[in-house]
């Protein structure tokens, strides 16, 4: 199986833009130990350039780290989430949903599995 949306990075991006226009800074939250996430990286910083906006990134390399992530970026000031691909964070969607919610960050996700499991 392969998953491919990671490739898909800038249209949920510019989904993401689109929905919440007054988002002055975006987060991300990616898994640094996952190979994906660097390559996500590069591209969400080089979108990021292109459009002059602030893009906040937050690890979560287990799901200890998520609270922490979410608290961070919420500090930061991040209005809108763009959650990377990882099947920890597929694995704790119902927590990250949960996250989302706590915090108010419009978030946008890699697959339908986030809402079925009460994303908003």
């Amino acid at each position: 199986m392969s998953l491919f949306a990671g490739t898909l990075l800038a249209k949920r991006l510019g989904l993401l833009r689109e929905l919440v226009p007054n988002a002055a800074a975006i987060g991300m939250l990616v898994n640094t130990s996952n190979p994906i996430a660097e390559a996500e990286l590069r591209e969400m910083q080089a979108l990021a350039r292109a459009g002059n906006w602030p893009v906040h990134v937050a690890n979560a390399s287990t799901e200890r780290d998520l609270d922490k992530a979410f608290a961070t970026l919420v500090q930061q000031q991040a209005r809108a989430l763009l959650v990377g691909t990882d099947s920890l964070f597929l694995d704790r969607r119902e927590k990250i949903a949960a996250l989302a919610e706590r915090y108010a960050l419009p978030t946008i996700y890699t697959v339908r599995e986030y809402v079925v499991a009460g994303a908003s």
